[in-house]
């Protein structure tokens, strides 16, 4: 027969193995997000500048590595959009959008950067050059202009 003490002490045992499985789950569910963020389409060359709505939908997983991703579909100007899966480096996302050239070989459509809290996106593709007649043209949000970019972009890099 158990003793009373033993037994309190495996029910305690049992509650923090229990709660140590709930919280493991809990932890590591996909959490949905979707956010709308003003952002500027603008060159550094020229004086380009548009205002425009970059709109973030997908997933967030978490890991206890600390490697969170997030996978999901980035649009700018309701006609561009790319589909994405990246990880989490340092204190951003990125992600370099692929194509094949004519002869199969994997080519770089452009980059993304997502910040850490989702809530800044720097975004740079040859469509967005072709389609604005840019020869180096660059999305970033939030801001309301290209003065709002540098130092905003800046911290979103390097952390700074």
């Amino acid at each position: 027969m158990i003793s009373h003490k033993k037994k309190r002490f495996y029910i305690w045992i049992s509650a923090v193995v229990i709660t140590c499985i709930v919280a493991a789950f809990y932890y590591h569910r996909d959490l949905p997000f979707h956010h709308n963020i003003e952002a500027v389409i603008y060159s550094p060359d020229t004086t380009f500048e548009k205002k425009t709505t970059v709109i973030l939908d997908g997933e967030k997983y978490k890991r206890l590595s600390g490697k969170h991703r997030i996978s999901g579909e980035i649009r700018v100007d309701e006609e561009l959009s790319y589909h994405f899966t990246a990880d989490l480096e340092g204190n951003q996302y990125v992600y370099i959008v692929p194509y094949y050239d004519e002869s199969g070989n994997q080519r770089a459509l452009g980059v993304i950067h997502i910040s850490k809290d989702l809530d800044q996106v720097w975004l740079s593709s040859s469509e967005l050059n072709s389609r604005y007649q840019l020869d180096d043209g660059y999305v970033y949000g939030p801001a309301s202009s290209k003065r709002d970019v540098d130092d905003s972009l800046t911290k979103m890099l390097y952390g700074e």
